[in-house]
């Protein structure tokens, strides 16, 4: 190391809160509830290691997943060593993590097909929700003149407009037409 660098496998205060999205309020209440204190450099400059780093963004996913920092355990975090060994936070090592003692599609989770399903169907359906979503925002006036003229018609036979002097006109003619029958 040379006198004005930092070890290497490091992210600087301001790159993590760039790649989460958070301003300097958040990620010094992350870096309190983890209880992490950052290095410095030879120049005064913070830094972090990479695995403090992720400590970090698991606690962001826990927060954006459940809203708040409690509750959030740091204990599940899985860290790789130099040998390629799986070390839990206690230090013992698990496994080698490239060899697969099961076949590839046995981790698959059995619902991803039915995902895919949903996936599929949400697009196919997408045109049809996008029709939905204009066709209730639209008025009269966005229709053009031919379905405009549509809709008078329907109006129309749905609200018969009739004249006073026709509808009596008809109920005279019934009733002289009754009058006749009955005595004849």
């Amino acid at each position: 190391m040379t006198q004005n660098s930092a070890p290497t496998n490091i992210i600087r205060p301001d790159e993590l809160m760039e790649e989460l999205g958070i301003k300097k309020d958040a990620y010094y209440k992350d870096l309190n509830y983890l209880d992490i204190t950052p290095e410095k450099d030879s120049e005064g400059k913070a830094y972090l290691f990479e695995e403090q780093a992720d400590e970090i963004r698991a606690l962001r996913n826990h927060v954006n997943e459940t809203g708040k920092r409690n509750g959030f355990d740091n204990s599940s975090l899985v860290k790789v060593d130099d040998s390629n060994k799986l070390i839990s936070n206690n230090n013992e090592i698990e496994e080698d993590i490239y060899i697969n003692r099961e076949e590839p599609t046995d981790k698959i989770n059995s619902d991803i097909f039915r995902e895919a399903e949903e996936l599929a169907a949400r697009g196919m359906a997408m045109n049809d929700l996008v029709k939905i979503q204009l066709a209730s925002q639209m008025n009269f006036d966005d229709l053009s003149p031919d379905l405009q003229e549509k809709i008078n018609i329907a109006r129309e036979v749905a609200n018969p407009k009739f004249r006073p002097a026709d509808i009596a006109t008809q109920l005279l003619a019934q009733h002289r037409t009754q009058k006749v029958q009955t005595q004849g």
